[in-house]
């Protein structure tokens, strides 16, 4: 709940962002490290702009994108390198006081 995250928040022109630390793993490995607080847009206007023409409803999920070197699209520009997940990987997404999300990487028939 919003309490819970006090301590991190922090209120600029765009609104309210959090300094919540977020990495991502595959395979144990880290790949991408980031904070919340760098997004370009606050969850507000996220949910402002999700909101044109639409009805929202509580329980109604929103992307919010990745975070900078959130994706092997970019990680692989920057790196000049060519890894893609594959079949069998462990991804693993962590931001500090909400939690990990864990996933296995498998072929959908």
């Amino acid at each position: 709940t919003l309490d819970e995250l006090e301590d991190t928040i922090n209120y600029n022109d765009n609104g309210i962002t959090f300094d919540l630390k977020m990495q991502g793993f595959v395979n144990g490995k880290l790949v991408s490290s980031d904070n919340v607080k760098n997004m370009t847009w606050s969850f507000s206007q996220i949910i402002e702009r999700a909101s044109y023409g639409v009805e929202l409803y509580p329980g109604d999920i929103i992307g919010s994108g990745t975070c900078a070197t959130g994706c092997f699209l970019e990680l692989n520009s920057s790196n000049k390198s060519d890894t893609w997940l594959k079949v069998g990987d462990k991804v693993s997404l962590e931001i500090d006081k909400l939690g990990t999300l864990n996933n296995t990487i498998i072929l959908n028939k």
